[in-house]
């Protein structure tokens, strides 16, 4: 009984974030978008590709935010392993940045070691995986929490095989003293902690919630 209840409770707490029959519900892409999509993730344009706009976005992270989520939590959930595909803009990703503190390796805006801006232009997430999309390859940039250099390729790829692991990593690599730069392998959540396999390497992290920023933010994704 107690064992149900829970799987109730957590359920609700899922419906609660997420709107109902997204697969059905949500609009389809352009054909020109869907176009892209199977250039970059031909497996991810073989079902329907939906698209979350800004503002189904910006709810969709406020509500995760609401029940105590962090990134993991939201991205690795079973929705997005339905037979479908989900598709974030890059007007989107940025709206959903200015609007809340994410707790990502795969940061949506930076800047570079060099000093350049870059950002991620496009999301797909479902069947299981996730693809980010950056506007150029070899990004290099310093992530402070981890205090680690990261380099992201203009194409990062996540499996998401079930909840809070994102496994076989491609894309992504960590800057390592010697060793140049060393394949992230798999990111798992245990517990409040984030574990990293680089290579032969595990280090952890703690985990931190997704968190309103403050002050009022448009649905452009600009602060005023």
């Amino acid at each position: 009984m107690i064992i149900a209840a829970l799987v109730v409770a957590m359920l609700s707490v899922e419906a609660q974030v997420f709107p109902d029959r997204m697969c059905e519900n949500l609009p389809e892409v352009k054909p020109e978008v869907k176009a892209q999509v199977a250039q970059v993730a031909p497996e991810l344009a073989q079902v329907s590709v939906r698209e979350l706009s800004e503002k189904a976005a910006l709810d969709i992270f406020a509500r995760a935010a609401a029940a105590g989520w962090g990134s993991v939590d939201l991205l690795t959930n079973s929705v997005f392993r339905e037979p479908c595909t989900f598709y974030f803009s890059g007007e989107a990703l940025r709206a959903v940045d200015a609007a809340f503190v994410l707790d990502l390796v795969t940061a949506i805006r930076g800047q570079d070691k060099r000093g350049q801006n870059f950002e991620m232009t496009a999301l797909l997430a479902g069947r299981g995986k996730l693809v980010a999309l950056y506007e150029r390859d070899g990004i290099v940039y310093r992530n402070e929490k981890l205090a680690r250099d990261f380099r992201l390729s203009s194409r990062v790829v996540f499996e998401t095989p079930t909840a809070g692991v994102l496994d076989n990593v491609e894309g992504l690599c960590a800057r390592v003293r010697l060793l140049k730069c060393v394949r992230i392998r798999s990111l798992v959540k245990v517990g409040r902690t984030l574990e990293v396999q680089a290579g032969t390497f595990t280090s952890e992290t703690p985990l931190t919630p997704i968190q309103a920023r403050a002050g009022p933010v448009g649905t452009t994704g600009r602060r005023p």
